[in-house]
């Protein structure tokens, strides 16, 4: 073959590769297009058979009449997130129907009944759903989740919803829930022991006697400051003579939060605490429990090694000295 027919030869084959390769960029265009309407089309009918759902449970909450045909072709998963749509809109009289129509229809057990077989993300939605709507067979839904779900996230957000709703079991169950002898505290952790403290004061204060792992030590700790009780002063201070300087921390915050005159004496004492931050947040504690007593030390606090104690004690100098 010549060297002009090889050219040729090549310009053709170039050719039918362009063609080609538009035809199949065409063809990719044309089905991403067909795609996307197709989605837009769901969407709209998805969005379309929502309103209609949610204009039938409406209808229905008086209990006078039946949900229509919307209602009958959705499924279980569908009525609840209307129903948790609902309940963020209606108010007092109308959100106890609502609930009672979830009860009447037994949508929790169903939802629930489903979800299980659903991976983790399912299952924490319906739980968020459960949570929104609340009610006794939501509270007992939850429960039984965060008792015994296999997914740590899921029981986590099952405590979640139940501290939404007031109802979250005793603080034994929560620890071993949420595995916390074995997991990281976080602060989900601490707001979820916050929420159950005014109501298992004595709980806590037997918990915090038990030898747990430093985190979960200092996280009942913590909590008892939330308890409103100042007979947890006693286990506070022997907190404050802790090994850990986490749960020393943790005593120091509850003593702010409770505020009793009987704590400064252990309070001050932390001022010399060989943990930096331990004295950091104990000058603070001084500032905020307006313990004048600790004045002298702060002052000479304000040559602390460490610069962050200096600045805090000195934030304590001047607080105190204000109040004098």
């Amino acid at each position: 073959m010549t060297l002009p027919g090889i050219a040729d030869h090549v310009a053709r084959l170039a050719i039918l590769v362009s063609l080609w390769g538009t035809l199949v960029m065409a063809a990719l265009l044309l089905v991403l297009v067909m795609r996307r309407d197709r989605k837009e089309r769901s969407r709209a009918a998805i969005e379309d058979s929502n309103r209609s759902l949610t204009r039938e449970i409406l209808a229905a909450l008086p209990g006078l009449e039946r949900p229509g045909e919307a209602y009958q072709h959705a499924s279980p998963e569908q009525r609840l997130a209307a129903v948790s749509h609902l309940s963020r809109l209606v108010r007092g009289e109308d959100s106890l129907r609502l609930t009672a129509f979830v009860e009447r229809h037994h949508l929790v057990d169903r939802a629930l009944a489903k979800a299980r077989r659903r991976r983790t993300s399912r299952r924490v939605d319906a739980v968020r759903a459960l949570g929104s709507v609340g009610g006794n067979q939501a509270v007992a839904a939850l429960d039984t989740m965060l008792r015994h779900d296999k997914a740590l996230p899921v029981r986590l957000e099952a405590a979640a919803m139940l501290a939404r709703l007031e109802a979250l079991p005793p603080a034994d169950v929560l620890i071993a829930a949420l595995a916390l002898e074995e997991v990281p505290v976080t602060p989900l952790h601490h707001a979820l022991f916050r929420a159950l403290a005014p109501h298992r004061a004595e709980e806590l204060l037997a918990l915090s006697w038990r030898n747990f792992p430093p985190g979960l030590h200092a996280l009942i700790v913590d909590a008892l400051g939330w308890t409103e009780d100042y007979s947890t002063l006693e286990m506070l201070g022997e907190a404050a003579g802790a090994e850990d300087a986490e749960v020393r921390l943790a005593a120091l915050a509850a003593a702010v939060r409770l505020n009793h005159p009987a704590a400064g004496k252990w309070v001050l004492s932390l001022l010399e605490d060989p943990d930096q931050n331990v004295r950091a947040q104990a000058a603070r504690a001084c500032a905020a429990m307006g313990l004048r007593t600790a004045l002298p030390l702060l002052e000479r606090m304000r040559q602390d090694p460490s610069r962050w104690v200096r600045l805090r004690a000195g934030e304590a100098v001047a607080t105190l000295g204000a109040r004098a």
